[in-house]
């Protein structure tokens, strides 16, 4: 590196010593160095005495959104020679024209839009990203040319390197430049209106929290005396004691403590209003040890800054820098966590104390009680109390007497079958691919959907094969061959295909677009048929006088424990035959329920009961040498098909229903899904059975059953004759003394 030769190694030993990164992350840095000599020597600078500051700056944002490596290095290198004094500034550079747009839209952001500088800068890099993407400096007319297949086709590249939550930040941006651009006349299509918005789950992970024992811990390991001790056990005991985020943590400022009215003010970061907090003698002590030994002089007015010169305030990022460097240092079996994991801490420790939601919410700062139930899904002793124990059985149903199979009524017609081909064939193949992967870059796992669109590309290429354009009686046609499907599965058909269509109008305008109107209606929701515990015991017998097969000895044991679990917990059909025995951890006795609806994972705690009988069904299969490793599924069927599939199991439930005369007014077996309503009502029942505050249970049966507020659980909770005798007792034993004669004197 004919440039950067003669200063490379007191280059490494800055990063190493003055910035103090490991060696690790000095070789990141330095296999981006070659990326920015190629780019240098592209602008003709071959010796460092050619080089100034603006030519580096120019490089960094070349490799904006493209290099991170090459990016980094280039802003070290900056820093570097600028504070060894080797390089002048330069003269400034005539702008390109990706910086004259990207200069023109974030003034737009900041004087007509009124953003923060800090979400005005992530615009920038994100439009960078794009306008690069376009090549806009080799053809600053791309942008007329501009049309949705170039839009897709960025975001389909951009979510291989990012999550759809920060995919949703780019499409946020891309939205308001085309929007801009549009007003003023300079796209002629409203492109901002053809964007569609990636998929984000709430609650997609759980939150990572440490015991507070080992919290702890690692706070007892900080060695103070040296560079920096003082300040990383000051900045890691600000976040565990008081749960502050990372950006709230360095903007803390000297005139932020109050030693008089002894509170601490915080600026937070997400609503920008500030937080008093109550500054505790341990905490005080803390900071006065920190201000008088660990902080430098410094004219700053910021509480950290860095341990070396130049001694300027902390970024965001060095929160979680520092609480990586001494988990390591420390010793302790921990992985490398994010600095927000000692916010998850402090609020399940104030959880296991028994402070309540709202509490723990002023003391966070969430505007919305929602916020503070995401910590609910680590508080695994207070959903313990939602879990079912195994339903007692009565002497009288170990006689109930299986049915056979073939005597079985055909009650329910399945739903035809999806389309699995592995690939589109007609003429619209091109289209429905590139649908498919942009949804699935948006977030989505579109397999049903694709299966749907699927048929619907079958039927193209047998009535249609010649066909250059979708029209209304292509489409009325094909609704014809929905006829057998019920209703609300009909609609859904339609409308993944007219959103199909809508997507291939955008580069065919003269495609039909059916009307939402004229397809079918809804179905009702089926009431649900609410199952006893006693019941519940006669199907568990039922389901023990199952035959073995010679494939799968176990059978009977089998099907107890999927229904066991889908009474006991709750769960979902989906969620339980994707259960693996890896996921059922025995200390804790909880089940890790991975990717279910909308994309969540949450903690399962069981009761002891079902634990116990977990348990014995995995000593079980190992004792028979049957699947027993971590990736094994619990609901395993044969070595063939290795798991049990949907329908199998409903009919072995049909079966279990008319054998144990559990029956619905109609003379139908409930569905498997009236399991779920049974165990969110039953939780209500037993919880007015033993006198608790049910209105602060609710949110803990919403997380149990992996909802995201207690407003979806209210759609389980029906009134039956004991839930309104227990309200009625309850109301009566409380409120009955109001309406005395006494008391209305």
């Amino acid at each position: 590196m004919p440039i950067f030769g003669p200063v490379l190694d007191n280059f490494v030993q800055w990063l190493h010593e003055e910035r103090g990164y490991t060696l690790a992350t000095t070789s990141a840095y330095l296999n981006g160095v070659p990326e920015v000599v190629r780019c240098l020597q592209s602008r003709r600078i071959a010796d460092l005495t050619e080089l100034t500051l603006q030519d580096l700056r120019a490089a960094h944002r070349c490799f904006l959104g493209r290099d991170p490596a090459a990016r980094d290095a280039a802003r070290a290198l900056e820093q570097f020679l600028r504070a060894e004094g080797a390089i002048s500034e330069g003269a400034a550079l005539n702008p390109s024209s990706t910086e004259n747009e990207v200069e023109g839209f974030a003034t737009y952001l900041c004087e007509a839009r009124g953003l923060s500088k800090v979400t005005i800068r992530e615009h920038r890099k994100r439009l960078w990203t794009f306008l690069g993407f376009l090549r806009f400096d080799c053809n600053p007319s791309r942008l007329q040319q501009l049309g949705p297949g170039d839009i897709n086709a960025f975001v389909c590249q951009c979510a291989r390197t990012n999550s759809p939550l920060s995919l949703q930040h780019i499409v946020v941006t891309l939205r308001a430049f085309l929007r801009w651009r549009h007003a003023r006349g300079l796209l002629a299509e409203p492109l901002h209106q053809q964007i569609d918005t990636p998929r984000v789950y709430r609650g997609e992970r759980l939150p990572r929290a440490i015991p507070w024992e080992q919290v702890q811990a690692l706070l007892a390991s900080i060695v103070r005396e040296g560079r920096g001790g003082h300040r990383d056990f000051t900045l890691l005991y600000l976040a565990a004691a008081y749960g502050l985020r990372s950006g709230e943590l360095v903007a803390l400022r000297l005139d932020d403590i109050d030693w008089q009215a002894r509170t601490l003010r915080v600026m937070q970061t997400k609503t920008r209003q500030p937080l008093l907090l109550p500054l505790t003698d341990e905490a005080a002590t803390v900071l006065i040890d920190y201000l008088c030994k660990g902080r430098p002089q410094s004219p700053h007015r910021e509480l950290f800054l860095h341990s070396t010169a130049p001694r300027c305030p902390l970024q965001s990022t060095a929160v979680r820098e520092v609480l990586v460097r001494r988990i390591q240092s420390s010793g302790l079996d921990l992985p490398a966590f994010g600095g927000h994991v000692l916010r998850h801490s402090f609020a399940l420790r104030l959880m296991q104390q028994g402070v309540a939601l709202k509490g723990i919410g002023d003391t966070l700062g969430h505007r919305d009680i929602e916020s503070t139930s995401v910590y609910l899904r680590l508080a695994v002793d207070d959903l313990r109390e939602a879990a079912q124990p195994v339903p007692a059985s009565e002497p009288s149903d170990s006689a109930v007497e299986l049915v056979s199979a073939e005597s079985l009524p055909q009650l329910r017609v399945a739903r035809a079958p999806l389309h699995l081909s592995a690939q589109f064939r007609s003429w619209l193949a091109p289209s429905l691919q590139r649908y498919v992967d942009l949804k699935r870059a948006m977030g989505r796992i579109f397999v049903g959907e694709a299966s749907v669109l699927g048929q619907w590309d079958d039927f193209v290429q047998r009535e249609y094969p010649h066909a250059k354009e979708v029209h209304a009686g292509m489409f009325t046609r094909w609704t014809r061959e929905l006829g057998r499907l019920s209703p609300t599965t009909s609609r859904l058909y339609q409308c993944n295909v007219r959103s199909f269509l809508i997507f291939y109008a955008r580069d065919h305008a003269d495609t039909y677009i059916p009307d939402q109107l004229t397809f079918p209606k809804r179905l009702p929701a089926v009431v649900p048929r609410l199952i006893s515990e006693l019941e519940m015991g006669r199907l568990l017998a039922a389901a023990m006088q199952l035959p073995a097969t010679p494939h799968h000895p176990l059978r009977a044991e089998t099907i107890r424990i999927g229904l066991l679990l889908l009474f006991c917990c709750g769960l979902r059909r989906c969620e339980l035959l994707r259960i693996r025995l890896g996921d059922f951890e025995t200390e804790e006795t909880v089940l890790h329920i991975r990717m279910t609806k909308f994309r969540k994972c949450r903690l399962v705690p069981l009761s002891p009961s079902v634990s116990s009988e977990i348990r014995q069904y995995i000593e079980e299969r190992r004792r028979m040498n049957l699947p027993a490793s971590a990736e094994s599924f619990l609901m395993w069927s044969s070595p063939s098909s290795e798991v049990y599939r949907a329908w199998p199991l409903v009919s072995i439930w049909h079966r279990l229903c008319v054998s144990a005369r559990v029956l619905d007014g109609l003379g139908h077996p409930p569905r498997l899904h009236d399991l779920r309503h049974s165990f969110a009502v039953n939780a209500l029942q037993r919880w007015y059975t033993e006198g608790a505050d049910v209105q602060t249970k609710l949110p803990h049966l919403a997380t149990y059953l992996g909802h995201a507020n207690a407003a979806s659980t209210h759609y389980y909770l029906k009134l039956t004759p004991a839930l309104r005798a227990s309200a009625g007792e309850r109301f009566h034993q409380r409120f009955a003394a109001l309406f005395s004669a006494e008391g209305l004197a």
